[in-house]
């Protein structure tokens, strides 16, 4: 059943050592909603799983699903299945050769007799629910949300469960934040050693697990040998997750799904870490990278193999831009995915250029004064491959004015709008476009850079 994941960060599907059986209680939770008595089940070579009851949720362990989302609990039994095995009786009693592997050479005719075997239970084990139980709606797969630890009966996400014995019954309950408005739900149990589980909850199970492409309204595809990804939605929102954007930004907010390539046989997860891998890129060459995101776990936002999950992440962008592209980094590789039907037009015509070596151009767009700041707009252009470029910013650029040098003002330049990604770091391939605050007055002669490769001067 192993399934591991792949941090592209990698994260795993771990391997069920044998066999399972999960039990899941009727939630007594707020506000339910109608839904279904079962008693569905269905079987690998090692466990059997029935559905006893699912029901919707508009609140959840004090957690409310934000319209059209729902809570959807299930109650679910397991039981192994798995065949018993015969072993030596010897090994199985815990009998110890105390002749140091001599046995009757020690002086004496060997006397060897006919080993006798019994048979024995196989434990089967699942290192984590967290990798291998997800909920299908529509063609997409839903994680199991945090809120299932908190439920009567509830399973945790991140430890073991095993049952031992054949015939041996356990009980673990699950949540799920779909959407409301799901025609086809059926829960998906991913086991590689011995076989995938399907149950049906609502409508068709074939068309919960979808096509082994994207569902619905398709913005942007693109992808690597690893991973696929497509984009489905951008919308915009004052407040995000409980937090209220400052004044004059909003939270635009991305709904995507992504599939995981890796592995042959034994297919593998992939975790992204969204605040450092995922941004915005918008027009004039600006990046904003990733805030929040609903659909995080341990920090990470993951793709299951075979079928495409869902994922949402925000990000603070001004409220005057609506035009974005989505980027993603894939360890080295940097995808672009369309939010709009609209060209985004990159870096506008510079000033002066400087090109470090073979790992970046610095582009000077120009500069202005305010509030007692000069203030440098410029962009980055990376031509490295291998990784991302970090930036240290205070080190590598200052402002000559006559004889007189300036440092950035770091404090000054995280107050702009257009203020550099935190961490600065420029993804492989990628254009990103800033500007630095220097506490200095007077007319900027040229910005002196310390590159990589070389130092130069870009001069107004």
């Amino acid at each position: 059943m192993s399934m591991k994941a792949i941090f592209l960060r990698k994260a795993s599907l771990p391997a069920i050592i044998i066999t399972l059986s999960l039990s899941f209680l009727l939630l007594k939770a707020l506000l339910i909603i109608p839904g279904f008595a079962h008693a569905d089940e269905q079987s690998n070579k090692a466990a059997r799983v029935t559905i006893l009851q699912s029901s919707f949720a508009e609140e959840l362990s004090g957690q409310n699903a934000s319209p059209p989302q729902v809570f959807l609990v299930l109650e679910t039994q397991w039981e192994n299945i798995h065949p018993k095995q015969k072993i030596e009786k010897s090994k199985k009693e815990g009998k110890v050769d105390r002749t140091m592997g001599v046995g009757g050479f020690a002086g004496r005719k060997s006397s060897k007799k006919k080993e006798e075997y019994v048979d024995a239970d196989v434990m089967y084990k699942i290192n984590k629910f967290s990798d291998h139980a997800y909920l299908l709606a529509d063609g997409l797969a839903f994680a199991l949300h945090p809120a299932t630890e908190n439920i009567p009966g509830g399973a945790k996400l991140n430890q073991s469960f095993s049952i031992a014995k054949q015939g041996e019954v356990k009980a673990a309950n699950f949540a799920f934040l779909i959407p409301g408005d799901a025609k086809n739900l059926a829960f998906q149990f991913f086991d590689y050693t011995y076989g995938h589980i399907r149950i049906p909850i609502q409508g068709d199970p074939v068309q919960a697990g979808g096509t082994g492409q994207p569902p619905g309204k398709i913005l942007g595809q693109a992808g690597t040998d690893l991973v696929e990804f497509a984009t489905h939605a951008l919308n915009f929102s004052p407040d995000y997750m409980g937090k209220t954007a400052p004044e004059g930004w909003d939270y635009a907010v991305v709904q995507f799904s992504g599939k995981s390539l890796s592995g042959k046989g034994i297919r593998d997860i992939i975790q992204i870490q969204p605040q450092e891998n995922t941004w915005l890129a918008a027009e004039g060459g600006y990046l904003y990278l990733c805030s929040e995101s609903a659909t995080s776990r341990n920090g990470f936002i993951r793709f299951t193999p075979e079928i495409y999950q869902y994922q949402e992440v925000a990000f603070l962008v001004p409220e005057s831009i609506k035009k974005y592209k989505l980027g993603i980094r894939a360890r080295n590789t940097v995808l672009h995915l369309e939010l709009t039907s609209e060209t985004i037009k990159g870096f506008p015509k510079a000033m002066s250029v400087h090109k470090d070596g073979d790992i970046m151009e610095i582009h000077l767009f120009g500069t202005r004064q305010e509030q007692g700041k000069v203030i440098i707009d410029l962009g980055i252009q990376s031509f490295y491959d291998r990784g991302g470029l970090e930036i240290q910013m205070e080190q590598q650029f200052f402002l000559l004015i006559g004889e007189d040098e300036h440092t950035v003002d770091s404090e000054a330049t995280s107050l702009l709008q257009h203020h550099p990604p935190e961490p600065f770091v420029v993804p492989p391939g990628t254009a990103i476009r800033f500007e630095l605050a220097f506490a200095a007055s007077g007319t900027p002669t040229s910005i002196r850079y310390r590159g990589y490769e070389s130092e130069g001067y870009l001069k107004f």
